[in-house]
C-alpha cells in the first residue's frame, strides 16, 4: 500500500520536474525572442509568427507535466485495487480455515513399529545397551484412488469463495517384505495399523470407513508420523492376527476442501481418477494421462509407476523422505478474477491519459480551439475515476457489464464536457470515438492475456501514425519564401520602384 511518505516523494519528484520544465521554458522563450529580433529585420512579421507560436509550445510542455501529475491519482486507485484484492484473499483464507483447506491425500499406508538395541561401551569401559524405537512405513503395491468433487460457493459479505466436497474411494494391495534393519530387536506386527493421511482433518466428513479384506476397522485420530505429507489424518489398527504378507485395503471418506485437491501416487503402480462438476480445471505438477473437459464438468486420469520417483516402497519414519516429488493435482480454476483484471486494466491508465491529452492538443493545433489547463486536469481525473467505478461495480456484478457501464459513463461525461467547452459537437464526438476505441481495445487486451503485448504495441503504432497524419500540415504556409513574397513591405516597395 502507498503510504504518506511515498506520496510526498512522488509529489516532490513531480514538482522538481515542473521547476525544470519552467526554467527550460524561460530559456526557450528568451532564445525565441532573440531569434525573433534578429529575424524581424529580414522577414518582417516572421519573428512575430515565431513568437506567437511560442504559447502553444509552452502549453504542450505544461500538458506533458500535467500528464506526469496524473500518475498520482492513477497510482492511488491502483493501490486501492491491491488493498481490496488483499482483503478478498484474507476472506478466502478465513473461509478455508472454516470449511476446509486445499487437501492432499496420501493413502493408504501400512505402519509397523519396531525396536532396536544398540550396544555401546561407555567411558568406564562398561557395555551398555541403548533401546531405540522407530516405525516401518510400507507403501502399497497396487493403488487406485477415485475422487468425485461437487463444487459450491461460500459467501461472506460481498465475497464468494469456491469450495468443494469430495467423495473419495480407494483400494490398495500390500505385500510385506521387511528390509534388513540394523540392530533390530523386534518388529511389533501386533501393533501395525493403516494410516490415511490428509492435509486438513477439519475437512473430514461423516462416516469414513477403512476395511481390510472386507472387514471394517475401528478408526482413530492421527497418523502417528512426522514425515511431510503424512502428519495429519486418521488411522485404523489392524487385528493382531492379521497376515501382513498379502492383504488388501479399501477405504472411503467424504472430504471438504477449497479449490485444489492433490493425490500422491504411493503405489508401485497407481491409478488416480479425479472428476468434478466444474468446467475450468487446471492440472499442475504431474500431468494426467487422459482428460475429458466439457462445458460443465471434467474428468482426468493419472497412471504413475514407482520408477518415476526416488523413494522406496518401504522406509523408516525417521528417514528424510520427500513424498512430494510427484503429485497429481487438479485445481478448480476461476478463469476470471475481477480484481486481477481490474489491476491489469489500471496499468494502462497513464497511457489513456497521455493519448487523450495528445488528441486534445492536436485539436488545439489543427482546429483553432483553446482549452484551459483546468479542463485538461478534469479530463485526466475523469479517466482515473473510470478505474474506481470499474472496481466498485465489479464487486457486485459481472466484470463485462461493469466494464461496459464504467466506460460508457466516462466516455459520455468527457465527450459532453469537451462539446460544451469547445462549443463544437464534432470535437466531442471525435473524443468520444477515440475513447470508445481505446476502451474497446483495452477490453480485448484484458481478455487475451497471451497477446496483450502484441496488441498494446499495435495500438501505440496505430495512434502514432494517426497523429502524424493529422499533424502533417501543422507548419504549412510558414516557409520563408511565401512570407517574404507576401508579407515583407520592403520587397513590395522595391518592386514598385523598379516598375517606375
Amino acid at each position: 500500500m502507498i503510504d504518506f511518505t511515498t506520496v510526498l516523494v512522488i509529489l516532490a519528484v513531480v514538482l522538481f520536474l515542473g521547476v525544470c520544465a519552467i526554467i527550460g521554458l524561460v530559456c526557450l522563450r528568451w532564445l525565441y525572442g532573440r531569434y525573433a529580433q534578429q529575424a524581424s529585420g529580414l522577414t518582417g512579421d516572421l519573428g512575430g509568427k515565431i513568437a506567437n507560436s511560442n504559447p502553444l509550445m509552452i502549453k504542450a510542455v505544461i500538458i506533458g507535466f500535467l500528464t506526469l501529475m496524473m500518475l498520482i491519482p492513477t497510482a492511488l486507485v491502483h493501490d486501492l485495487m491491491q488493498e481490496r484484492h488483499s482483503l478478498y484473499r484474507s476472506v478466502l483464507h478465513e473461509t478455508d480455515q472454516e470449511w476446509g483447506q486445499e487437501q492432499t491425500l496420501a493413502a493408504p499406508i501400512l505402519v509397523i513399529p519396531y525396536t532396536t538395541e544398540t550396544r555401546i561401551t561407555d567411558s568406564n569401559g562398561k557395555d551398555r545397551i541403548i533401546a531405540g524405537q522407530d516405525k516401518l512405513v510400507v507403501l502399497p503395491d497396487q493403488l487406485k484412488l477415485d475422487s468425485d468433487l461437487t463444487h459450491d460457493f461460500r459467501e461472506r459479505s460481498i465475497y464468494k469463495s469456491l469450495v468443494y466436497t469430495a467423495d473419495i474411494k480407494g483400494s490398495a494391495n500390500f505385500r510385506l517384505d521387511p528390509p534388513p534393519i540394523k540392530n533390530l530387536q523386534k518388529i511389533h506386527y501386533d501393533q501395525a495399523y493403516i494410516a490415511i493421511a490428509l492435509t486438513d482433518n477439519s475437512g473430514i466428513g461423516s462416516s469414513p470407513a477403512v476395511r481390510v479384506n472386507g472387514k471394517k476397522l475401528e478408526l482413530m485420530p492421527g497418523t502417528g508420523l512426522q514425515t511431510p505429507y503424512l502428519v495429519s489424518g486418521f488411522s485404523a489398527k489392524l487385528d493382531p492376527s492379521q497376515d501382513l504378507t498379502d492383504f488388501s485395503v479399501q477405504f472411503d471418506t467424504s472430504l471438504r476442501g477449497s479449490r485444489n485437491i492433490r493425490a500422491i501416487p504411493l503405489g508401485m503402480n497407481t491409478q488416480i481418477n479425479i472428476s468434478a462438476d466444474w468446467p475450468h480445471p487446471s492440472f499442475r505438477q504431474f500431468l494426467p494421462k487422459s482428460r475429458d473437459i466439457t462445458n460443465d464438468s471434467f474428468n482426468a486420469t493419472w497412471e504413475v509407476s514407482h520408477l518415476s520417483r526416488n523413494y522406496p516402497q518401504v522406509f523408516r519414519a525417521s528417514d528424510d523422505i520427500n513424498l512430494g516429488e510427484i503429485i497429481a493435482e487438479a485445481q478448480l480454476f476461476e478463469p476470471v478474477s475481477h480484481y486481477g483484471t481490474s489491476i491489469r486494466a489500471a496499468k494502462y491508465g497513464i497511457m489513456f491519459v497521455a493519448l487523450t491529452y495528445l488528441m486534445l492538443l492536436v485539436f488545439e493545433f489543427t482546429r483553432g480551439i483553446r482549452l484551459h489547463l483546468v479542463q485538461y486536469l478534469l479530463v485526466g481525473v475523469s479517466l482515473s475515476v473510470f478505474y474506481l467505478i470499474l472496481l466498485t461495480l465489479s464487486e457486485h456484478i459481472s466484470f463485462s457489464l461493469s466494464y461496459s457501464l464504467a466506460a460508457a459513463v466516462t466516455v459520455i461525461s468527457i465527450a459532453s464536457y469537451i462539446t460544451a467547452a469547445t462549443k463544437g459537437r464534432t470535437n466531442g464526438l471525435a473524443i468520444g470515438f477515440l475513447l470508445s476505441a481505446l476502451y474497446g481495445f483495452l477490453y480485448s487486451i484484458l481478455q487475451m492475456e497471451d497477446y496483450a503485448l502484441t496488441m498494446g504495441s499495435g495500438l501505440l503504432l496505430i495512434v502514432l501514425l494517426a497523429m502524424m497524419y493529422m499533424t502533417r500540415n501543422l507548419n504549412k504556409g510558414s516557409t520563408l519564401d511565401p512570407v517574404l513574397d507576401k508579407e515583407d513591405p520592403a520587397i513590395d516597395n522595391s518592386q514598385q520602384v523598379m516598375e517606375t
